[in-house]
């Protein structure tokens, strides 16, 4: 009897673990803006050649406006749209069969009776969503953040609480942190991140971000997305906001370091390499900093290991491949540094500009234009363009990577582009 009471209560934990574990199940590929580490790059291969009519899987017309990045979940292709209705928009969430690129699910998440003044190159739906096991978790800004089932398209829950005036928009993108995502909200009357149970949407902690309060409202507010790294064997969460990026511990909300600075609005994701966080200023500098992430409280004055003022981009994040960093600017222009030291290797012009962040695979870098082009080039110390490719429309989402396909969200549409055919079963 002993020995059944102790086996029951064993598999009575199994399954509470189950349940309790239930919203980080089967890991997405692609989870998050900028993929599964949160920094550009591709596992296996993915195509070098497209353009229309040529090694596209299928393209699907989506509603609306949008500028987030696709993610996957449950099998299929995942974004945001604000779609006008009647005077309003209606704020949804769109999953695009991976296998055929039939819209299985068109979820409307908010509807808002008026859109805040939006930048001209925002949209209320530019956010990325970030998966969580089999759930897809979208922020609309200040309309809310909501989540759906990845199987279902069921709305699971929607947190409406998270007020803030962005004045242009919202552009920070949620990440997936065990069983939370994590998401700054940095407006013109407020600044603070927090982290929301992915289960249920309640809020698990609030930090304020109180480094910009005294600034002018417009120079209070930020955009960039957070990024989680480790740093002897412990997880931070670095988090770029106006006049100044912080790092905190992701399972309590509690300060770790800062650096500060004079920029705000800044855009760019963090990237992490060779013991280093490299992070944009924003307006009006438009400084990129090399931080060492193993300080304490104001750090400013003792872990800021370079700077580059030269091209660094506002809105499109870096990549790092060994020992070099590679940046295009909004304008075009590409830099090669050494990411320990900041030494510039080249500096060339690429056709264009830039809202899209670069993505990486093997030695390849690959940068998507505004007006739809993409130029490859060499992860290397010299330039050396390998591939040119064009899509019809704007490209200002950063695409994602999947099964050797790429996929692209256009102002008009979803594309899975391949060389070979996708396996059926993904």
């Amino acid at each position: 009897m002993k020995r059944y009471s102790i086996l029951l209560g064993s598999m009575v934990l199994v399954v509470a673990c189950a349940v309790a574990a239930d919203p980080v199940r089967d890991p997405s590929p692609w989870p998050q803006f900028r993929g599964p580490g949160g920094q550009g790059f591709v596992e296996g291969t993915i195509p070098v050649a497209w353009g229309e009519g040529k090694n596209v899987a299928w393209k699907t017309p989506l509603p609306g406006k949008g500028w987030s990045s696709p993610v996957v979940a449950g099998g299929k292709a995942w974004v945001t749209v604000a779609v006008p209705a009647g005077e309003g928009h209606s704020l949804r969430v769109v999953g695009v069969e991976l296998k055929s690129g039939d819209v299985k699910h068109d979820v409307e998440l908010f509807a808002v009776a008026k859109l805040p003044a939006l930048h001209a190159r925002n949209t209320p739906a530019s956010p990325t969503p970030a998966v969580v096991g089999n759930r897809v978790i979208a922020s609309s800004g200040s309309s809310g953040v909501g989540c759906v089932d990845s199987d279902t398209g069921k709305v699971l829950w929607r947190n409406d609480t998270l007020k803030v005036d962005y004045e242009t928009g919202p552009g920070s993108s949620p990440v997936p942190y065990k069983n939370r995502v994590i998401l700054p909200c940095d407006g013109a009357d407020a600044q603070f991140v927090v982290a929301l149970d992915a289960a249920t949407g309640d809020v698990a902690w609030k930090t304020e971000r109180p480094a910009a309060a005294k600034r002018p409202a417009n120079e209070r507010r930020a955009f960039s997305t957070p990024l989680v790294i480790t740093v002897d064997k412990q997880d931070q969460v670095v988090i770029p906001g106006a006049q100044c990026v912080y790092s905190y511990d992701p399972d309590t909300g509690k300060e770790l370091w800062r650096v500060t600075y004079t920029g705000f609005s800044n855009v760019p994701r963090p990237v992490f390499a060779n013991g280093l966080v490299y992070v944009s200023s924003g307006y009006f500098t438009h400084e990129l900093m090399a931080i060492r992430p193993d300080g304490k409280g104001d750090v400013t004055a003792t872990h800021v290991a370079w700077r580059y003022k030269k091209g660094v981009p506002n809105v499109p994040s870096p990549v790092v491949v060994g020992g070099l960093l590679f940046m295009a600017s909004d304008q075009g222009t590409a830099t090669c540094l050494d990411a320990k030291t900041g030494e510039v290797k080249w500096t060339e012009r690429l056709p264009g500009t830039y809202t899209a962040s670069p993505l990486v695979r093997g030695d390849t870098i690959y940068a998507f234009a505004d007006d739809g082009k993409a130029v490859l080039f060499k992860a290397a110390d010299s330039f050396d363009i390998v591939g040119r490719n064009e899509l019809r429309g704007r490209i200002q989402a950063t695409p994602a990577a999947i099964d050797g396909s790429l996929l692209v969200h256009t102002e008009t549409a979803i594309y899975r582009l391949t060389e070979s055919k996708p396996d059926p079963k993904k």
